[in-house]
Parts: C-alpha cells; structure tokens; sequence
C-alpha cells in the first residue's frame, strides 16, 4: 500500500513539474503572439495605404477621360467616344471592387483583437502561476494588484508585458 502510494506522488510531482515548464514556455509563445499580431497591423495598415492610392489614381483616370471625352466633337469617331466610355465604366467597377478591402481590413482587426486577447489571457495564466508559487507575501500582493490591474485594461502595453515578465525573470 505504501510503495502504490509513493508512486502515485511521484507520478503527481511529475505531472505538476511539467505543468510548470508548460506555463514557463507560455512566455515565449506570448513573443510569438506579438510579433503575428505585428504582421497583421502591418498588413492592414499596408492595403489601407495601397487602395487609398488605387481609388485616387482611379477617379484621377476617370476625371481625365471626361475631360477629353467633353472636348471631342459631334465629328470624332463614335468608336472612339465608345471606347473612352467603356474605359471610365471598367474604372468605376474598379472602384466598386475595391470594397473587398473594407472587408479584409475588418477581418485582420478582428484577428488581431483576438490575439491581443489571447496574449493577454496568457499574462494572466503567469501571473496567477506566479502568485501561487510566491513565497514572499509581498511579492504574492504585488503579483495579484497587477492581476486585477490586468483585468480591468481593454489593451495591454508592452510596458505591461514585459514588468509582468521581469516578475518570471524572463
């Protein structure tokens, strides 16, 4: 009975040790979290910029041809005058196809407030980690103003993050 209960604690003291290298290695993965959620603004940022310039080049187009389109004569050729009017129709259906930026530019945000709450959900695993494996109560106090801190922020900075990873020693 005593030897079946002895393996069974050490089976126990296994489990939780590896629990805590689970919970250490949620700091690094926290990095990865970040640096994605980078990337995703970046890309956001970069079609904004790119479809901002497309739809001004685009009415710019556009303007241009009406221009040249008033000032042809009843005597230009008519194929001529249809061809301008087909190019400023595909232009104004460029325009409207443009939407799917929107759309994309939505989508991104959404992800990227998703791991923005991800990433926050994992500081508030090592914080509470932290707290139960502090011996000082000092330190434990610290850790738990910082979890109810962390509870109430929409956003976490990375001023934030990186405190609460010096708490680890990471």
């Amino acid at each position: 009975m005593t030897e079946g209960l002895l393996q069974e604690v050490k089976k126990l003291l296994g489990i939780i040790e590896n629990y805590k290298k689970d919970i250490e290695n949620l700091g690094t993965k926290r990095e990865g979290l970040k640096s994605v959620n980078q990337h995703i603004e970046l890309a956001i940022k970069e079609s904004e910029e790119a479809t901002k310039k497309l739809i001004d080049n685009i009415l710019e187009t556009t303007n241009i041809l009406k221009n040249v389109m008033s000032q042809l004569s009843p005597d230009d050729s008519a194929k001529f005058k249809e061809d301008l009017e087909k190019v400023i129709k595909l232009l104004t259906e460029s325009l409207t196809l443009l939407e799917f930026q929107d759309i994309l530019s939505q989508r991104l945000l959404k992800i990227s407030n998703f791991m923005t709450d991800l990433e926050k959900e994992i500081l508030k695993i090592l914080l509470l980690f932290g707290i139960s494996e502090e011996k000082s109560d000092e330190k434990r106090e610290e850790l738990k103003e910082k979890l109810e801190e962390l509870e109430w922020k929409k956003e976490v900075s990375q001023e934030d993050v990186d405190d609460i990873l010096k708490q680890f020693g990471m």
